[in-house]
């Protein structure tokens, strides 16, 4: 073995480690002595006769064992006056409350809050559900066929062959209503669900939704039709009328279109309502047979409907771009935030 000055090798380290001045500093050290004067040996050691092998292999764990006592002396005399540092230091950890200020809640969860309040009161279940859902639910057991234009890479969102981002609650909903053994059935879920949209001031590829599902042997139209009729009502007033348009909904028949009476001319005609004096709200209907079916439920009639809680929340406060809503504009904010 080549003939190593060990007193050299450990003064050079203890001069270096004098200039350091944090932990991070100390270890580089550490490790670059350990490469320039260890590695060359533990290469001379494999390479050395068998008889040789066991003094070289004590000399490299003595240099190691040398080489670590000084870099945790180091680590050990900085860590100190850093904590010396500390308790020299005053701080007051008290935060003066002039500086707070209170918050307020966001115009879409301020809308979901009324419409989760209204479905309280009438016994409904509360669920937000997950985000990432089984195919099955978002698709196949609400009767939506495998050439629907939904089920395209390029209108929804899919994480795999079998999951996905959910494209309205309803998948949430589904996936409750399995097997479920009751006799009345009161479901609203709630959350993001996402579609593959341009965002524009109307569209979004990400927005809020709740979904209805009231499932009970002897529902009938006239029940829809009160359901949507109070809510609306609640959240916009009791002048608010409402209308239903015959639609198509792959999950729903008969299905329909909800209007209602424009929020800001009260159906005399705007730019909002485009002179017509009506705007969309929402779809709705009756479960489709074939959800029932997969369902696997022991309930012939259900009612349902899906709210866009953005639409809503644009029209109750008057936003003119639904990205206004997702901006984080303190100016909007403020509007809402508490007394």
């Amino acid at each position: 073995m080549k003939q190593i000055n060990t007193k050299e090798i450990l003064d050079e380290l203890s001069n270096k480690l004098e200039e350091a001045r944090n932990d991070t500093q100390i270890i580089e050290l550490r490790n670059i002595f350990i490469n320039k004067y260890l590695g060359p040996i533990y290469q001379e050691l494999k390479l050395a006769p068998n008889d040789q092998k066991k003094e070289i292999g004590n000399f490299v764990n003595l240099l190691k064992k040398e080489i670590n006592d000084l870099i945790e002396t180091a680590l050990e005399k900085i860590r100190q006056a850093q904590e010396n540092h500390s308790h020299a230091v005053n701080y007051d950890i008290n935060i003066d409350n002039i500086k707070l200020v209170k918050g307020g809640l966001t115009p879409i969860t301020l809308i979901t809050n009324e419409i989760l309040d209204f479905f309280k009161n009438l016994d409904f279940q509360i669920v937000e559900g997950n985000e990432i859902v089984p195919i099955k639910y978002n698709f196949d057991n609400l009767n939506i066929d495998i050439h629907h234009p939904t089920r395209s890479y390029q209108d929804s969102f899919f994480i795999n062959a079998i999951t996905m981002l959910r494209t309205h609650c309803t998948a949430t909903t589904a996936e409750k209503l399995d097997h479920n053994k009751e006799s009345d059935i009161r479901i609203v879920t709630f959350g993001n669900v996402y579609r593959n949209d341009e965002d524009d001031a109307t569209h979004s590829h990400q927005f809020n939704q709740v979904d209805i599902v009231w499932a009970r042997n002897g529902l009938n139209l006239k029940n829809l039709k009160w359901l949507i009729s109070a809510l609306l009502k609640r959240l916009f007033g009791e002048k608010i009328q409402t209308r239903f348009r015959l639609s198509h909904f792959p999950f729903t028949e008969p299905s329909f279109e909800v209007d209602m009476t424009c929020s800001r001319c009260h159906g005399k005609g705007c730019p909002m309502c485009k002179q017509t004096g009506w705007i969309e709200i929402l779809g709705a209907g009756m479960f489709h047979m074939n959800v029932m079916k997969m369902a696997n439920v022991n309930i012939e009639t259900a009612l349902a409907a899906g709210i866009g809680v953005d639409r809503l929340a644009i029209l109750k406060y008057g936003f003119n771009d639904i990205r206004d809503l997702y901006s984080n504009d303190f100016r909007i904010l403020e509007q809402f935030k508490l007394g």
